[in-house]
């Protein structure tokens, strides 16, 4: 049987020596049947040359954010499947084969996840570490990554599990199922992006899964810091924004005052602690939010017409509790801490693993 078509879709922006190692992990993967399509964001073209035979160079000349990217990337792809990669990653050479066999295991998997790591050494987790999960408030954390707490490798989550999310700077999935769910919305701009698309994805019925025999590691903001008002902007809004789109009239009637009591204790506590910036960022995004009312009725709208199941088959597949709560109030810092257990089916069981 020949082997499916893997199109690898690179976002470029910022320095090019990122893109180069990319590619250059890229040519020592195992798999070979790739074609290989760089899209630029920035504003001038790459004037070096590529280590890797480039199928299709795409340069854009502005940053256009990294939905629209990826949505160009896969509109020129014609792969069955789609792997999309930040210019900051490097591939483990065996990593496109692990991915693939999970996928063709099974036609519901849409997305597999690799073992994220970060690139700096010391086998501390990144990214969607060892699975991403989701509270229901619409916090994505991760198993091995909590807000800022990163654990290390150790082997604890080595189980091969359904999840929530992967996260896109290392995006495995079938270029048909992307399609259907209706790629990237680009109104995210930066972040979170690939959570809002994974969640509609689940909403269509399909799988999402985590194997921890694809490796690959990942630099991590190389260009806006952690602590940049555009960054943070970007993830509380869109995280609001991603909540508001995908959670259906009644259950959001229940959970969103509850998120917004949330959102007030973070801008009190980051005023609190001499974080004005943070405190600045939150209240952006809700401005964001409040401005922009018509639009997310009808991206909600949307939602609704792809949907095939119920949202309690989401549900069960998130966190019940607030990972916010757990973490800057009770202290728990590390996924087991949590005092949930999760399934190979990535359904949530609450209070059955005893707090570490």
């Amino acid at each position: 049987m020949k082997s499916p078509l893997v199109s690898i879709v690179v976002i470029h922006y910022g320095d090019v020596r990122y893109l180069v190692n990319c590619l250059e992990s890229i040519k020592s993967s195992t798999y070979k049947d790739v074609e290989v399509i760089v899209v630029d964001n920035n504003p001038s073209p790459v004037s070096t040359g590529f280590p890797v035979p480039v199928n299709e160079y795409i340069h854009n000349g502005r940053n256009y954010g990294f939905a629209r990217a990826c949505n160009i990337g896969i509109n020129a792809s014609r792969g069955e499947y789609v792997f999309i990669l930040n210019n900051d990653i490097t591939l483990d050479a065996q990593c496109i084969e692990a991915l693939l066999s999970i996928a063709l295991g099974d036609e519901r998997v849409a997305v597999v996840q690799p073992k994220m790591l970060d690139m700096r050494g010391g086998r501390l987790f990144h990214s969607s570490a060892g699975g991403g999960m989701m509270d229901v408030f619409g916090y994505p954390f991760a198993r091995g990554r909590i807000f800022d707490h990163v654990e290390v490798d150790r082997g604890q989550y080595d189980d091969a599990i359904e999840v929530f999310w992967c996260s896109g700077a290392a995006l495995f999935a079938r270029r048909s199922v992307l399609m259907e769910a209706g790629l990237f919305d680009e109104d995210f701009f930066l972040y979170m992006e690939e959570i809002d698309l994974q969640w509609r994805i689940h909403l269509l019925g399909y799988k999402i899964v985590y194997t921890p025999r694809a490796v690959i590691y990942h630099e991590g903001a190389p260009n806006l810091k952690r602590d940049s008002i555009e960054r943070m902007y970007y993830v509380h809004r869109n995280s609001l924004l991603m909540l508001l789109k995908n959670t259906p009239g009644r259950p959001l009637y229940i959970i969103l005052p509850s998120r917004m009591i949330l959102e007030a204790s973070s801008i009190i506590i980051s005023i609190l602690s001499l974080r004005p910036k943070r405190a600045f960022a939150i209240l952006k995004g809700i401005l964001y939010i409040l401005q922009n009312l018509p639009s997310i009725r009808e991206k909600r709208a949307s939602v609704k017409r792809l949907t095939r199941i119920s949202y309690k088959e989401v549900y069960q597949k998130m966190y019940h509790g607030s990972v916010m709560i757990k973490y800057f109030l009770l202290k728990k810092r590390a996924f087991l801490q949590l005092n949930i257990s999760v399934n190979k089916y990535g359904l949530m069981n609450h209070g059955l693993v005893r707090d570490a």
